[in-house]
């Protein structure tokens, strides 16, 4: 997910620095769903774009990577709301989800511009 490690090294940070429960969350504007950014445990690591429906938070995916080799994450839990659910420890096959969701991540939210506004929660 080069988009996700071009936000955080903008941030000044990388997976390896942060903090559990350390997070970034940036405005999809009108056009697209907000990205949040969450280190979950120490070695896993939540990428999430989400809206608000009645009040409850809709993950439009998240997914959350095994990131114990900073240089080789593997996807292992995958949320889409309101009925997808899908989780295994030994990685789940989603590379050309990833690769395509990588893509626009990296077009609907440009490191060097989103991260003047990014917030550290």
């Amino acid at each position: 997910m080069d988009a996700v490690q071009e936000l955080l090294k903008a941030e000044g940070t990388s997976v390896e620095e942060m903090e559990v429960n350390e997070n970034y969350s940036y405005d999809g504007g009108e056009a697209f769903n907000d990205l949040t950014i969450e280190k979950v445990y120490d070695d896993v690591l939540s990428v999430e774009q989400h809206y608000t429906q009645r009040m409850d938070r809709m993950s439009d995916p998240e997914v959350r990577f095994d990131v114990s080799d900073p240089d080789n994450w593997k996807p292992i839990e995958y949320t889409q709301h309101p009925a997808i659910y899908q989780r295994d420890e030994s990685g789940l096959e989603m590379d050309d989800f990833l690769e395509t969701w990588d893509k626009n991540l990296q077009s609907q939210f440009p490191a060097e511009e989103v991260t003047e506004g990014g917030e550290s929660q």
